[in-house]
C-alpha cells in the first residue's frame, strides 16, 4: 500500500466508557453471565463451561439481519450467497470471539465495514485454524469441525502491509483513507458470508450461526456471549414470513421501448471496467455523462489529475481503500453497464476460469479460482435480477460463458445449454449494471481480476477472460447457433448501425 495507516491515540476513560456501552448493550439483550457457542454446543474457556443461549424468534439475535434476496434485494446480492449482518463493540483492550463450525459450502467468510459500507479487512475460510476436526477448505474432508476466531481493535492486515495478521483475527481497521484515518470502533458491522451451502434450511451449510461473545483482548475477562438464532429476524421474521415473489414478477415486465432513455452509467459502445471503489464508479458516471475521460481513481483525496495519476500505478485493484456497497475483500468485479438506449439485448462474453466445484482432496489448489458468477443488477436500486453460478453456467466448445440479458419478450429462441448459451432477465429498469465476480484467485492466474492495476487496460491485462460486452438486435442474434459467431456478428452489426 502506497501509505502507512495509523489509529489515533485512544484515553483510557474512552477505553473504559466503551466497554461499558458494550456492557450495557449485552445486559439489554438480557445477558447475565456468559453462556456458549454456535448451534446450541458447548465450549470449554477459563475452566467454565458455558452453553449458548437462544434469542426467541430471533429477537435480540447478534445476527441482526440475514440477506433476503426478494425481501431485501439491496447492495448488488449474488444469489449463490447468503449474507449475516450483525454489530458488534469495537474498542481497545476488547475483543469479539467467533465460536463457529466449517459449513458444508464452496465458500464462507467474514468481512468488517467502516461506516461508508466499504471492507477494512476480511478472514476467508481457508485462514481459519481448526480447534476441533480439520478444516475442509484447506485440504478436503467433511465439514463440522470446530473453529474460534477474533475481532480485534487495531490496524487491518487489508489496508496497512505492514502489520501482521495474527492467528484466526479480524481487524477493525481505519475509517478514511491516508494518515489521516481514524479507528474504525464502536458498534462495528460485520458480515458472514457462505455461496453455494450445500446443507442447512437457511443455506448456512447445516451448521448454524457462530456464536460471538465479548471479552477482554488477552480473553481472560468475558463480558458476556450475545444470543444466538437459528436464522435472525430481519427481515424474514425468523424466516415464518413467506416470500412475496417480488423478484418473479418484476422479471416478468416487458420494458416498453418508449421508455429507452439515456441512463448516465451507461456508455456506447459498452465496456467492462475493474470496480475500484465508490469515487471510481462517479468518475465513470462522468466519463459516459461528459463523453470524454477523467482521471480513474479508487479514493476520493486522490481525483486531483497530477496527484491521480502519479498514484494509479500503485493502487491494487483490490484495494481496502476503495470498495463499498458491502463489498468483499475476497471478490473483485468488473462492472459492465447497459442502456436500453442503445439496444434490447445485450451479451457478455469470455474464457471461464476453472473453478473448485466440490470438497474433495483432488485438485485441490489447481483452480484458477475458487467461484466466479454473473449477476444481473440496475444501478440506482442495487437490485439484481438475475444471477448464474459457475457449477451452472455452460460453457462452449471453446470454452467460454455466454451470457445473454433482455427480456422475455426479447429473448432469442436460440439462446439454450445446448448452444453453450445462458440467459439472464433484464428487469423493469432503463438499465443494466452487470457484475462478473473473482473469489479467492489462485496466484498463478494473472489474467484475474484481483491483478489489473488501475493503470492497465482490462482487455489486455485479462486476455480473453475478458468479459466483453456487447448489444445486438434479435435478427441478428437468431442467424447462429454457434456463440463466437453470434457475437462476431452483434459486435460487427453495432459497429455499423450505431444509435442515433
Amino acid at each position: 500500500m502506497p501509505y502507512r495507516l495509523r489509529p489515533l491515540p485512544v484515553a483510557r476513560s474512552t477505553m473504559t466508557l466503551a466497554i461499558a456501552a458494550a456492557a450495557s448493550t449485552l445486559s439489554g439483550c438480557g445477558l447475565d453471565a456468559p453462556s456458549g457457542n454456535a448451534a446450541g454446543s458447548t465450549r470449554t474457556n477459563s475452566s467454565q463451561t458455558i452453553q449458548a443461549a437462544q434469542a426467541p424468534g430471533g429477537l435480540g439475535c447478534s445476527w441482526i439481519a440475514g440477506s433476503d434476496e426478494d425481501k431485501g434485494n439491496i447492495a448488488y446480492p449474488d444469489d449463490a450467497a447468503r449474507y449475516w449482518a450483525a454489530l458488534v463493540p469495537v474498542a481497545p483492550n476488547l475483543r469479539v470471539r467467533m465460536d463457529g463450525r466449517f459449513p458444508d459450502a464452496r465458500y464462507f467468510s467474514f468481512n468488517i465495514y467502516d461506516p461508508a459500507q466499504r471492507a477494512t479487512d476480511a478472514l476467508a475460510d481457508i485462514e481459519l485454524s481448526a480447534t476441533q476436526g480439520i478444516n475442509p477448505f484447506i485440504s478436503g474432508g467433511d465439514p463440522g469441525g470446530s473453529y474460534t476466531a477474533y475481532i480485534a481493535f487495531g490496524d487491518s492486515p487489508a489496508q496497512n502491509a505492514k502489520v501482521t495478521r495474527q492467528p484466526n483475527t479480524l481487524y477493525s481497521g481505519v475509517f478514511g483513507t491516508g494518515d489521516r484515518g481514524i479507528p474504525n470502533a464502536g458498534n462495528v458491522l460485520i458480515l458472514y458470508r457462505t455461496y453455494l451451502s450445500r446443507k442447512g434450511e437457511f443455506r448456512d451449510g447445516g451448521v448454524g450461526l457462530p456464536t460471538l461473545t465479548v471479552e477482554s483482548a488477552d480473553g481472560k475477562t468475558v463480558y458476556g456471549e450475545i444470543p444466538n438464532c437459528a436464522e435472525p429476524f430481519l427481515p424474514s421474521g425468523s424466516g415464518l414470513i413467506p416470500s412475496p415473489g417480488i423478484n418473479g414478477r418484476t422479471n416478468a415486465i416487458d420494458y416498453p421501448d418508449t421508455l429507452a432513455v439515456d441512463f448516465p452509467v451507461a456508455g456506447y459502445p459498452p465496456r467492462s471496467r475493474v470496480f475500484y471503489g465508490l469515487a471510481g464508479a462517479a468518475v465513470d458516471i462522468g466519463n459516459n455523462s461528459l463523453g470524454k475521460p477523467l482521471p480513474a481513481c479508487n479514493s476520493f483525496t486522490a481525483l486531483d489529475p497530477g496527484s491521480c495519476q502519479s498514484r494509479i500505478p500503485q493502487i491494487p485493484a483490490a484495494s481496502a481503500g476503495g470498495g463499498g456497497f458491502l463489498n468483499n475483500l475476497h471478490n473483485a468485479y468488473t462492472t459492465t453497464s447497459f442502456s436500453r438506449r442503445f439496444g434490447n439485448i445485450a451479451i457478455i462474453r469470455a474464457k471461464a476460469p476453472t473453478f473448485r466445484n466440490d470438497m474433495v482432496k483432488s485438485g485441490f489448489g489447481q483452480e484458477q479460482l475458487r467461484y466466479w458468477s454473473i449477476c444481473q443488477n440496475e444501478f440506482t436500486t442495487q437490485r439484481y435480477s438475475g444471477c448464474t453460478a459457475d457449477e451452472n453456467t455452460p460453457v462452449d466448445a471453446d470454452g467460454y460463458f455466454t451470457v445473454v440479458i433482455s427480456d422475455e419478450a426479447d429473448r432469442p429462441k436460440n439462446v439454450t445449454r445446448d448452444n453453450g448459451m445462458v440467459w439472464l432477465p433484464w428487469g423493469p429498469y432503463p438499465d443494466a449494471l452487470v457484475l462478473y465476480r473473482h473469489m479467492l484467485v489462485n496466484p498463478a492466474f494473472k489474467q484475474a481480476i484481483q491483478f489489473v492495476n488501475a493503470s492497465d487496460d482490462p482487455k489486455q491485462k485479462m486476455g480473453e477472460f475478458y468479459p466483453d460486452p456487447t448489444y445486438c438486435r434479435r435478427n441478428v442474434f437468431e442467424s447462429s447457433n454457434n456463440p463466437a459467431t453470434i457475437f462476431r456478428l452483434c459486435a460487427a452489426d453495432m459497429k455499423q448501425n450505431p444509435p442515433l
